[in-house]
């Protein structure tokens, strides 16, 4: 229960996904990762996912990762969470937040995972004809977001600074992108 709201409370983490009827909140940190509020204000229904990355890394492909961390899952995933409770995909409309550079990534040793993110979602959300309502994205602040799916709204707030577990996490992303990047096509030596 959140005393502030005098509302139930979902909070979802990296990878995670919620979608409801219910008058309820749901609210997440966001760093480098992407959260799109996916709604129907007719029907008052809506849910929100959070991912890390828009695709899995190229040696994963191989395996189908079906993970909802990635964002081509996450989204699809949540789209179909909603139909399930009854929402019309024709009359979604989305709100996107986060993509902040937490870490300086003008680094060598970092990989750009805001820019992608960011890239990722907008180009899902207008591929799939769903209309974005509003966006904060960028910047180098992380963000606290909290959904109300049952009447479409977010209210959003900075952080001042990354926590150390945020800024590990995102590094470590980052980190293992490099490296995938780095060394596809290479051969692998036994």
């Amino acid at each position: 229960m959140n005393i502030h709201f005098n509302k139930l409370e979902k909070y979802i983490g990296p990878g995670e996904f919620y979608a409801s009827r219910d008058d309820v909140v749901i609210s997440t940190l966001l760093g480098s990762c992407i959260s799109v509020a996916l709604y129907d204000s007719e029907l008052l229904l809506g849910g929100i996912n959070h991912f890390m990355l828009p695709f899995p890394r190229p040696a994963q492909e191989e395996s189908v990762s079906t993970s909802a961390k990635y964002g081509v899952n996450a989204m699809e995933i949540l789209i179909n969470d909603i139909l399930k409770i009854g929402g019309q995909k024709k009359k979604l409309k989305a709100k996107v937040f986060g993509g902040s550079a937490v870490l300086d990534y003008h680094k060598e040793a970092t990989y750009n995972i805001p820019k992608m993110n960011i890239a990722f979602a907008f180009e899902f959300l207008d591929t799939e004809r769903i209309p974005v309502e509003a966006y904060s994205v960028g910047g180098t602040r992380p963000r606290k977001i909290f959904f109300f799916p049952h009447d479409a709204r977010i209210l959003m707030k900075y952080s001042n600074s990354a926590s150390p577990e945020l800024a590990k996490r995102e590094s470590q992303y980052s980190h293992a992108l490099l490296e995938q990047t780095a060394n596809a096509g290479k051969p692998i030596l036994f």
